[in-house]
């Protein structure tokens, strides 16, 4: 007996089917341009769909910390930004679709993030406009743009859904551990002919390998990757124990490998994280400090006299300590240092014009070209550095200028208003959380912590630091479940028995 059912079912797949196996056969005749590879990606995500629906939720986590680039797009996005549009995308239909799959609803980071939205926006209009020159656009610079959108967007992609409790530790693997991989950009030019498309994925890295002067960021960053997970996963704590002697030696060994791309921030931040670290986990008290005293003065003792034999790029990266290193190596650590306080000089006085109205990122196609041409790095740029081509684009390596030149007054406030939420939630967790995510929330509130001073102090990008913040907001809210309040102890109440009324005493002689 024939299922009628069945039967439709086959006829509509039959009827989508064939005609589409017709126009794809027609469309491989042609040559492969982007309207023919735009067609291919859309059939493609057609019948990936079901798996994109399934698992938007982990491709987000995992894609927020991974290197890999989209290639075979246009402007070749990180696969971060596609991976937020999308889950924001399936998680807004699935909310439409089903009232019980709601947003976890945090208002204090709400209003400002609406407010920051609202500032780009306005301020993009009034400075001309949001143009993306990787798709044809006449006005250049709107990748920024697109990167504090998407940033926003983050935030809410991740608190669409909680975490399982009993899922936690796989998405804390997926969240910090994704970067590992990046060691492959350093790698390309020794990758063998077969795997050396891997680099269209993660492009290689733009460090310089001319003679002593080798600075292999990729590693530095995957070493780095790996020792952060380690401290959100056991801690400084669980680093020391003493039945655990692999695990220490193995994170130093991190720590060192973190050295050979040659950034001094680097270091820096690891003495800031660990030492605000060794106090918030009270290790100050316990016999681990004599310990730690006595590595300290052992390190220092067999690095200074063996300094100057150290690689390039670990004196590079050792440059700010009193050591005697290779000439070369300092001077070329101080040269990156007087070019950015040259730009700051330069750029500093600048800053009142536009405090009420920012001057945006846009850039208008001939300045883009003339920056191409190196116009503004010629005899302009050597008298006055805030017309050089990093300064024109936006990129003043320091985070006031960063937020105060394009944004004016208003960038400044959206940035202490989304810091100031993101401690308040990141501070919560880590007093009011579970037992089990004490670690992670309390290495979460001190990179942010650390962020944020390093913003003010050593290197900061508003664009990078509004995407950070509110990344790892939305990710402890999720594994959170919410932003956790004081536990209250229930209230025990004791019930006072009633004095008997005098007709109930018994009577005496």
């Amino acid at each position: 007996m024939t299922n009628p059912a069945a039967a439709i079912r086959a006829l509509v797949t039959y009827a989508v089917c064939i005609p589409l196996a017709a126009l794809v056969g027609w469309m491989l005749c042609n040559p492969l341009d982007y309207g023919t590879l735009g067609f291919f990606g859309l059939v493609a995500l057609l019948i990936i769909s079901p798996i994109l629906i399934r698992w938007h939720y982990p491709l987000l986590v995992f894609g927020l910390g991974s290197p890999i680039f989209c290639f075979f797009l246009k402007g070749n996005p990180p696969l971060s930004q596609v991976a937020v549009i999308l889950c924001l995308s399936i998680a807004i239909i699935d909310r439409t679709m089903n009232s019980n799959k709601r947003f976890i609803s945090v208002p204090v980071m709400t209003w400002p993030l609406m407010f920051t939205a609202a500032m780009v926006y306005l301020t993009s209009k009034l400075t001309g406009g949001i143009g993306l020159a990787a798709l044809g656009g006449e006005v250049s610079g709107g990748k920024k743009y697109l990167a504090l959108f998407i940033g926003i967007a983050t935030f809410y992609a991740l608190v669409s859904r909680p975490i399982p409790k009993e899922h936690r530790n796989i998405y804390i693997a997926l969240f910090f551990l994704p970067g590992a991989v990046q060691f492959f950009s350093d790698l390309f030019p020794v990758l063998p002919s077969p795997l050396n498309y891997i680099n269209l994925l993660i492009p290689p890295s733009d460090g310089n390998a001319e003679g002593m002067s080798v600075r292999l960021s990729g590693i530095s960053v995957s070493a780095s990757v790996l020792a952060n997970f380690m401290l959100a996963k056991y801690g400084l704590r669980g680093i020391f124990r003493g039945d655990r002697p692999l695990r220490f030696f193995l994170f130093f060994a991190l720590l060192c490998l973190t050295l050979i791309g040659g950034f001094r921030i680097v270091l820096l931040a690891y003495i800031e994280t660990l030492t605000v670290l060794f106090f918030m986990e009270g290790l100050y008290r316990t016999r681990v400090l004599p310990v730690a005293l006595l590595g300290m003065v052992l390190s220092a003792a067999l690095l200074v006299p063996f300094a100057h034999n150290l690689p390039f790029s670990f004196q590079r990266s050792l440059s700010f300590l009193p050591l005697k290193l290779d000439p070369m190596a300092v001077s070329d650590a101080d040269g990156s240092k007087k070019w950015r306080e040259e730009i700051w000089a330069d750029t500093w006085p600048k800053v009142p014009q536009y405090l009420l109205l920012g001057k945006g990122y846009a850039l208008s196609r001939e300045d883009f070209q003339m920056m191409g041409d190196g116009v503004f790095s010629g005899a302009q740029a050597a008298m006055d550095h805030s017309t050089a081509s990093l300064a024109i684009s936006g990129d003043y390596h320091n985070g006031p200028l960063s937020t105060l030149m394009p944004f004016g007054i208003w960038g400044a406030i959206s940035f202490l208003w989304i810091s100031g939420a993101v401690f308040f939630v990141l501070h919560r967790n880590y007093k009011f959380g579970d037992a089990e995510l004490l670690t992670v929330n309390r290495y979460i509130l001190v990179v942010f912590i650390i962020g944020f001073v390093g913003f003010f102090i050593v290197f900061g990008a508003y664009t990078n630091a509004v995407g950070d913040f509110v990344k790892f907001a939305g990710f402890s809210i999720a594994l959170n479940q919410g932003v956790c309040a004081r536990k209250t102890q229930p209230t025990v109440v004791h019930r006072i028995k009633p004095l008997p009324s005098p007709r109930s005493l018994p009577v005496t002689a």
